[in-house]
């Protein structure tokens, strides 16, 4: 996180007057804060409104701290939003990133929970979409599924529903059998064994269980794609 203003060292008890509140020339949003006619620290409209000082007043070590903390969670929340607007994030996807930015664990906690309160970040919701999407543009077993959801810091029961929801139009089996059916187009200049072998080396990569591929192996030479076949 970019730091918007310098460590200021008072003793707790001491007060300090602001003398001065300017507009910053390149962010016309951001308000430099002058205390005894010297730069403090630089903070958002937003917040200059929200802590409600002005010249003239005198501020207390614990009001200088109050105001810095206000402006760190703004820079956070801002943050987030940016970060939602790109795309969707799990709750730890979220958490991770503003740490990376350098906030506290205590701005980190108050931020999540603000997203969590305006239903900014929602797990369950996340990891059905995550799922749907993942059938869609690069389908996979479960055992892929799960894992990536599991590294999304998605707990066990959101990853049983998202599951459930992915394999509801096609199952498992029958997601595996198309992928399989396309890869082994892909193969028709090897022998047959190598070929079976290729597609089922696919399969595995793409987190099918043993038993699946197994028995598309056994079903070789029905392995046809779908959308080849036509109704008479």
């Amino acid at each position: 996180m970019n730091s918007h203003h310098r460590t200021l060292n008072i003793r707790q008890d001491e007060t300090r007057r602001i003398t001065d509140i300017e507009p910053q020339e390149k962010r016309k949003y951001r308000f430099s804060i002058f205390l005894n006619g010297e730069f403090a620290f630089g903070i958002h409209q937003d917040v200059l409104l929200q802590s409600g000082i002005a010249k003239g007043d005198a501020l207390s070590q614990e009001k200088i701290e109050h105001i810095l903390e206000l402006e760190r969670r703004r820079s956070a929340k801002e943050k987030a939003y940016r970060l939602l607007a790109v795309r969707p994030r799990s709750e730890k996807e979220m958490r991770d990133r503003l740490a990376r930015s350098g906030y506290t664990a205590k701005d980190l906690a108050w931020v999540i929970e603000e997203l969590l309160r305006l239903k900014l970040i929602n797990d369950v919701e996340f990891a059905i979409a995550f799922a749907r999407n993942r059938m869609i543009g690069r389908p996979c077993g479960r055992y892929m599924l799960r894992q990536e959801l599991q590294q999304k810091g998605i707990d066990d029961s959101s990853i049983d529903r998202a599951i459930a929801e992915a394999y509801k139009e096609r199952d498992e089996y029958h997601v595996a059998w198309q992928i399989a059916a396309q890869n082994k187009k892909k193969q028709m200049r090897l022998d047959e064994d190598k070929a079976r072998k290729r597609v089922g080396d696919f399969l595995m990569r793409r987190g099918f269980g043993w038993d699946i591929v197994n028995d598309i192996a056994e079903h070789w030479d029905d392995l046809t794609d779908e959308s080849d076949q036509t109704l008479d």
